[in-house]
């Protein structure tokens, strides 16, 4: 039998009775570091056999197989939380589960649901990203990548990286609500609260030490300011034109002050294609006189929002007009439908472009309804 314990990440008194009653029924002891396990188990007067375990020591991992085959009852420990939530465990699990080896978990405390439930935010839905690549690159990324889902970020970070995090944040996502949760449980407890600029200087002005969890979300598109959207495509000829004339006649029956507009990042002299057409007026989209527009510096400048239709383009934007960046975003991004990118039927049949409009249709109706519900 194979126990994944979970033990405090702190306070050494947030251990529950099934915990201290399987380690006290165990044969072995698996654990992450034998010194920090060794003070939990004399606090606890447990004497067991203790042994250091690694996901990356493939040894350890066939060690622990071959005792719990040999019909002893084997617990494995971290430094505090649950083995495999950013932790070790991951490989020994995997290899029980494969031999058919039973495997019980012993719950324990958990500083993700620690730190989400005291954030302030609605915990009835989050994304966990562990522990973050270092590479600020790669941070932007994965960060744009969640925010899309407009839910609440839960992640671990190092005292020697938080600065860091926390600058990456005031430059590309200076909306993004931060609450930083350091040494949960511990006596030098303490939550930061507040927008990255906000808690930058506090932060950098004083030495950062212990376990970091961070709590994050992206507040950018509660915004109510906006008065102007401008919706971009490759060529303006089909989806940025369907974006802009179906949020029109929204607008219009809303009776809503919003301008939008398009534009095309490589625009040529094409008219609207026919089904695009065809596809406005079935949907109550009156006849209209398009000239396709380029993305310039002042199509830019004049427009609070830029939706492209694909993450591509939204990268090419970015690269173009990086004074603009941080209101650049994707049309199914902002409007909270996913990250992905709107299919591009240029030269396609009807139908394709039936199917392009219904997600843009969606993401628009969806954006529309939110800034109404705002202003």
């Amino acid at each position: 039998m194979l126990y994944l314990v979970g033990t405090p990440i702190g306070n050494i008194k947030d251990i529950t009775l099934r915990a201290i009653e399987t380690l006290k029924d165990c044969d072995l002891i698996f654990c992450e570091d034998t010194r920090r396990s060794l003070n939990l188990l004399n606090h606890y007067q447990i004497k067991k056999p203790l042994y250091r375990y690694s996901d990356h020591i493939k040894e350890t991992v066939n060690n622990i197989i071959k005792n719990i085959s040999e019909g002893k009852k084997v617990a494995l420990l971290t430094d505090g939380g649950m083995p495999n939530i950013s932790d070790p465990g991951f490989a020994v699990v995997k290899a029980a589960i494969e031999k058919g080896i039973k495997v019980e978990v012993v719950g324990g405390v958990s500083a993700v649901i620690n730190a989400m439930a005291l954030s302030g935010f609605d915990g009835s839905s989050f994304v966990f990203l562990g522990f973050l690549e270092r590479s600020d690159s790669r941070i932007i990324k994965t960060l744009e990548t969640h925010f899309a889902f407009g839910l609440p970020i839960v992640l671990y970070e190092s005292p020697n990286r938080i600065v860091n995090l926390v600058e990456i944040l005031a430059k590309y996502f200076p909306n993004a609500y931060v609450v930083i949760a350091r040494e949960m449980t511990k006596i030098y407890e303490e939550w930061i609260r507040g927008y990255p600029s906000e808690i930058l200087d506090k932060i950098k002005k004083r030495e950062i030490k212990g376990e970091i969890t961070v709590v994050l979300k992206n507040l950018r598109d509660e915004r109510t300011d906006l008065s102007s959207i401008g919706f971009v495509c490759t060529g303006n000829t089909c989806r940025s034109v369907m974006a802009h004339y179906y949020a029109l006649k929204i607008i219009s029956e809303k009776k809503m002050d919003l301008n939008v507009s398009s534009a095309g990042i490589l625009v040529e002299e094409n008219a609207v294609c026919d089904h695009s057409l065809e596809i406005l007026k079935k949907n109550g989209v009156e006849d209209f006189n398009h000239i396709p527009v380029q993305a310039d510096r002042k199509f830019m400048e004049k427009n609070d929002l830029i939706l492209t239709m694909t993450k591509k383009q939204r990268n090419i934007l970015k690269g173009f007009f990086p004074e603009y960046a941080l209101k650049i975003r994707t049309l199914l991004e902002y409007s909270g439908l996913g990250s992905g990118d709107i299919y591009d039927p240029f030269g396609k049949s009807y139908m394709e472009y039936e199917l392009a409009f219904k997600n843009i249709k969606k993401a628009v109706d969806n954006i529309i309804e939110s800034i109404s519900k705002k202003s």
